[in-house]
């Protein structure tokens, strides 16, 4: 899974280009992108990808599993992420 915050106010997507260079580079396979918002979805859909829309980082615990692997790229407080997930990835 990677979760990525996009800012609603700008609709800066260069945080999901970077999240997929991320995914290229390292060679992921199998992943989900969670994401805040309706059209970072529409973005994703747009590249050949599938996304998950969740309200805030915190419903991450509703989805992910101990078996999942996060890597993350946001700039909301990731304290209990990192408690619950001790081998997420940020990036």
């Amino acid at each position: 899974m990677i979760y990525i915050y996009v800012d609603t106010k700008s609709y800066d997507y260069s945080k999901i280009d970077k999240a997929l260079e991320y995914a290229k580079k390292e060679h992921l396979k199998d992943f989900r992108f969670l994401v805040n918002d309706i059209r970072s979805i529409d973005y994703l859909r747009e590249k050949g990808y599938k996304a998950v829309n969740l309200d805030g980082f915190e419903d991450v615990f509703n989805i992910v599993t101990h078996d999942d692997k996060l890597y993350y790229n946001t700039d909301e407080d990731d304290t209990f992420v990192k408690i619950q997930f001790p081998t997420s990835i940020k990036f």
